[in-house]
């Protein structure tokens, strides 16, 4: 399969998105659910816990031979029987993830932003936009995030400040340990998974040109990731503290309706969703990408792209 290499700083802004976009969820509410007015601690356990997901990853592809995907390293380091059937997991987790957070971003557009568009509408225009993004490659995908990552990120921290300065609540996080020391820490293990989609790096690392590479983008997404999810768990607990945090659907968006900044600049809510629909279309893109990349190594194929669309009759006589 032939490789596309990507920059440094294209391969964090992939990871970096692809992981921040469930903030856009009802992320913060589940958190709520679990640990009450300690939601923010199950996320620095997890954030803790990340870097044994990138030191295994690591670890898998430095035993391989250089340039080798995860999936590659994967069947030749364990063979080719318990290899492809890694790999046919990691196709499941990569194909979960895109189309349940098509089905779920979906539900949330037709429920609370669009409730007159049909939701089959919404998933095909989803659909659609992915397919096409997803066929560009990882170079053209890595290209679009480094643009769009400042203007994602930044509309989070734009939101955060103004959800603070309008409305927030002093003694939000009390008690400390809201539902209880040792289910806030149990939550904490179970939720490391959160930053399970560092499992991207194992497409993106070999697409770096140097290996002293692999550490800076590795390290720059988890540490921006874990300040993002963070963040928006902890001024979503000072702006709505339980029990009115566990029962709103979109956080995020909840957050931006509050938003005054004076008389004249205020109900900002549809210039953000701009920059979250954007984040959403990206991570959909890469995680079709990489269940498509993944399935061309079980089926011993050369190119990602037929599996994303099929060539067109004038292409295949060429």
């Amino acid at each position: 399969m032939k490789k596309n290499y990507i920059g440094v700083y294209e391969a964090a802004s992939i990871g970096i998105i692809f992981i921040i976009t469930k903030i856009f969820l009802p992320f913060q509410r589940s958190l709520a659910e679990l640990g009450g007015s300690a939601a923010w601690i199950i996320v620095l356990i997890a954030a803790a816990l990340c870097p044994l997901t990138w030191w295994a990853i690591r670890g898998v592809l430095q035993n391989a031979t250089e340039g080798s995907t995860l999936m590659e390293a994967t069947e030749e380091i364990w063979g080719s029987v318990i290899g492809t059937l890694l790999n046919l997991i990691y196709f499941c987790f990569f194909f979960m993830i895109t189309f349940l957070v098509l089905r779920e971003f979906s539900e949330l557009l037709t429920s609370d932003i669009l409730p007159r568009t049909p939701l089959n509408i919404v998933q095909i225009s989803l659909l659609i936009s992915i397919s096409f993004m997803a066929h560009s490659g990882i170079e053209a995908i890595g290209r679009l995030c480094w643009i769009t990552i400042t203007l994602i990120v930044g509309s989070v921290i734009i939101v955060l400040l103004g959800g603070l300065m309008t409305h927030s609540e002093i003694n939000a996080l009390s008690p400390f340990w809201g539902t209880g020391r040792a289910e806030v820490l149990k939550s904490g293990i179970i939720k490391s998974s959160l930053f399970s989609e560092m499992l991207v790096f194992g497409f993106l690392l070999p697409r770096l040109r140097k290996k002293k590479e692999w550490g800076r983008a590795a390290w720059w997404c988890i540490l921006i990731s874990s300040l993002m999810l963070f963040g928006t768990t902890i001024v979503y607990l000072f702006v709505f503290p339980c029990p009115t945090a566990i029962r709103l659907n979109v956080p995020m968006f909840e957050v931006s309706r509050l938003i005054i900044f004076g008389r004249w600049i205020q109900r900002l809510e549809s210039l953000f969703l701009i920059a979250w629909l954007i984040s959403a279309v990206i991570k959909l893109a890469i995680g079709l990408y990489c269940a498509a990349a993944t399935m061309s190594q079980v089926l011993k194929l050369d190119k990602v792209k037929p599996l994303i669309f099929p060539p067109c009759p004038s292409q295949t006589t060429a």
